[in-house]
């Protein structure tokens, strides 16, 4: 475990502006650990989410367990509860969900429900493709979604679901029978995954990456990135990463579109929209780019369920006093939608 890594991490936490910032970072249980280290109070919120947190953290295996008993064929843990296992502590990384990659999620899904687990809505609303509707087991508290293929950036082909399973290794988690992605592999898928939200939109989403690229050889990532051709989604990150976490020049994108990583703060109402323009240009192939950003140029300008003009225009108008609040606040205003603009 890398003592760079982690000193980095504190020193981001330092610069946040406040606990709105550091949720919005996915920081705040690191921020807990800090004020203490610091012989400082940590606010009731942060204290709530820590036990949160821990209770997350002891409901992990006994959910693996039940799948891992329900369903004989192969299950892989991504993201979440492994990637928690790289921090000091896995108390300080959140998460809301079991990520279980399967490798017939329709038969993973009919073993765990005739097992007692219930699932979270309907179907035709709940299964989005890339996984089917979430699974919870009574009484504990996190759900299961068990996955077809990995969440994955619109525009690239997806990895190859048989390649991470041929690759993967025993997950550190230590249930028997319970897989995780190799080193390089779940670099590359918690990069992608991150991307597919928003472009370099949260600090402990390079911190994830961070943990995973020590544990392998780089240059395997960007060999495996240049096939799976991401290359440009890895580039971008790794980039940051590097800026961020380990004093390297900051690149571009940190310089403009994504300023607010450097300031640990939330991004601006103004940066939220730039970051859909400029995202592809940084994630995409160059072939992709220009269709890309023409829908993103759409999504701005496009009006909800066939509103009448004058209201599009009243809150673009709104939208435009308001570029430099925090998003978050931008959301809270009760003339605003947020995905809109």
């Amino acid at each position: 475990m890398s003592e760079v890594l982690w000193r980095a991490a504190d020193e981001l936490v330092d610069r946040a502006p406040g606990h709105r910032d550091l949720r919005a970072h996915g920081l705040h249980l690191l921020a807990g650990a800090r004020l203490r280290a610091l012989g400082r109070p940590v606010p009731e919120e942060i204290l709530v989410d820590e036990w949160r947190a821990a209770l997350a953290t002891l409901a992990v295996p006994a959910l693996l367990e039940r799948a891992r008993t329900a369903y004989d064929g192969q299950l892989m843990v991504m993201k979440g509860p492994e990637v928690a296992l790289r921090y000091p502590d896995p108390g300080l990384r959140a998460y809301r969900d079991i990520d279980l990659l399967a490798d017939d999620a329709e038969a993973a899904e009919r073993a765990l429900l005739a097992a007692g687990f219930q699932a979270m809505g309907s179907a035709e609303v709940d299964d989005v493709g890339y996984h089917v509707c979430p699974l919870v087991w009574p009484g504990l508290p996190l759900c299961i979604e068990v996955h077809r293929w990995p969440h994955w950036v619109d525009g690239l082909d997806r990895p190859p679901v048989h390649e991470l399973f041929d690759a993967a290794e025993p997950s550190r988690l230590g249930i028997a029978g319970i897989l995780a992605p190799a080193p390089h592999h779940h670099a590359l898928l918690l990069a992608g995954h991150a991307w597919v939200h928003e472009p370099l939109r949260r600090l402990v989403e390079l911190i994830d990456v961070a943990a995973f690229t020590e544990e392998t050889d780089q240059q395997a990532v960007r060999t495996l990135a240049r096939r799976w051709g991401c290359e440009r989604v890895w580039h971008s990150t790794q980039l940051a990463v590097d800026s961020l976490l380990y004093g390297a020049a900051p690149p571009l994108a940190l310089r403009t579109w994504a300023r607010h990583l450097y300031g640990a703060r939330e991004r601006t109402v103004l940066e939220s929209r730039v970051q859909r323009l400029a995202g592809p240009a940084w994630g995409l192939p160059t072939r992709k780019v220009p269709q890309a950003v023409l829908r993103a140029g759409a999504w701005h300008v496009r009006r909800h369920d066939g509103e009448p003009w004058g209201s599009k225009l009243v809150r673009t108008s709104r939208l435009l006093r308001g570029v430099a609040r925090p998003r978050s606040e931008h959301r809270c205003l009760p003339t605003s939608t947020e995905g809109t603009g």
